[in-house]
């Protein structure tokens, strides 16, 4: 055992194993930062590997500045999967032999797949890795492509990515052909991290924000006017409240109703940043004009549209709280170890939400068809997401921030 400085004693490596490895999460924002506790299993405990994570291109932001990962290699899956919905079988074939020739050179030893797809079947192929992990229970043909599999699970996803990951400790004894020196030296040794002893929670995900970010993330906040005219308290410093608007799904979208009777509650102690992409902005228009006509844009950060990943990450490591739906940014919040509220409908947060962090999940209890993932609700309204109260939502905020004196 070795003494690091800025350590408590950690478990030391007795081997070093050079490998290769190509690691498949290819999309989207919340899919991908659930592999990233993987990923860094995967470099705790094999720290001389060098891992390259492959990633469509718009998501390539989400893992700049993650430390756990050597190489981010992009390729066009969005593409792919619309030639694929077509059956433009001569342009996929063209596509897949590129993505092989850019592989190769790369000389995996191992390929690590977590999202079980038959097109992330493709890439473990075309990467070539002698050496194929894999979830077990997939479908689309996954299987075929996977020479190591973990056990079908129904855990949390991010609990079922590092059951792959962890099948590396058994590839790697049956594989004595990977380079690996012995008899390391002290005073050349790396440690061979134990999640936990370094502060790391296992299933906690990674997300790094840029310190350039927070200067312009502040240089934001402070074009919002403190009049005084809103009936506010005196508060010393307004809350900051960030609100993910907006889903990939239409049944998992709070109604606006509900996110401007959040405002209107909240204005007599906070300022709001609005988080969401270019739909949103289109898409929130009447609760943006809604909230204009009150005069409650004057503490409001309208960010629709206007924001990278990094910025949107940026803006909602700054908040004191962040309110959202099963999105993308739910995850980023969580990263970032933000207070968190966060409202489930037809996604199960046992498979889907937050793991690690300070947060509340909020759902409508009197529903039992929670977690029917369908995108289509025949029910009116988005029942289930509309039984969320805003007065709930208050009140949650309120716990989480330790504020029992706010008015609910």
């Amino acid at each position: 055992m070795i003494h690091y400085k800025g350590f408590i004693p950690i478990l030391v490596c007795t081997k070093r194993i050079y490998m290769n490895i190509l690691f498949v999460r290819l999309s989207y924002i919340g899919d991908i930062l659930h592999a990233t506790p993987a990923a860094r299993w995967i470099k705790e405990h094999y720290p001389e590997a060098k891992l390259h994570w492959i990633v469509t291109p718009s998501m390539v932001e989400l893992l700049k500045n993650n430390p756990y990962v050597d190489e981010i290699i992009p390729w066009e899956r969005d593409e792919y999967e619309a030639h694929s919905k077509k059956l433009h079988i001569p342009t996929m074939w063209r596509m897949w032999w590129k993505l092989r020739d850019k592989l190769k050179p790369y000389k995996f030893d191992v390929a690590v797949d977590v999202q079980g797809r038959l097109i992330t079947g493709l890439v473990l192929l075309a990467s070539g890795a002698p050496i194929r992990l894999g979830l077990g229970g997939t479908k689309e043909l996954n299987w075929l492509f996977t020479n190591y599999k973990a056990k079908p699970s129904t855990d949390h996803v991010i609990k079922r990515y590092i059951e792959v990951a962890e099948l590396l400790n058994t590839a790697v004894t049956e594989h004595s052909d990977l380079n690996v020196s012995s008899a390391v030296s002290e005073d050349n040794v790396k440690p061979c991290i134990t999640n936990g002893v370094t502060g790391k929670k296992l299933y906690h995900m990674d997300f790094f924000v840029p310190p350039n970010l927070h200067v312009w993330a502040e240089e934001q906040w402070k074009s919002i006017s403190y009049d005084t005219f809103l009936e506010r308290s005196e508060v010393e410093k307004p809350l900051r409240v960030g609100l993910v608007l907006g889903t990939s799904w239409a049944t998992k979208e709070w109604p606006q109703e509900k996110w401007y009777s959040l405002i209107k509650s909240l204005q007599y102690r906070a300022n709001f940043v609005c988080l969401g992409g270019p739909k949103e902005a289109t898409q929130y228009k009447p609760l943006m004009d809604s909230l204009a006509a009150d005069g409650l844009d004057k503490i409001m950060l309208n960010m629709l549209g206007k924001t990278t990943l990094q910025e949107v990450g940026a803006l909602i490591e700054s908040c004191d709280v962040v309110v959202t739906a099963d999105t993308g940014s739910l995850h980023i919040a969580l990263a970032l170890n933000k207070p968190v509220v966060a409202l489930f409908g037809p996604t199960d947060p046992k498979l889907w939400g937050p793991l690690t962090g300070n947060f509340k999940v909020l759902v409508n209890d009197e529903l039992d068809c929670l977690g029917c993932r369908k995108r289509r609700c025949p029910k009116p309204d988005q029942y289930c997401m509309s039984g969320i109260d805003s007065v709930r939502v208050k009140k949650a905020i309120f716990e989480l921030i330790g504020d029992k004196h706010g008015k609910v």
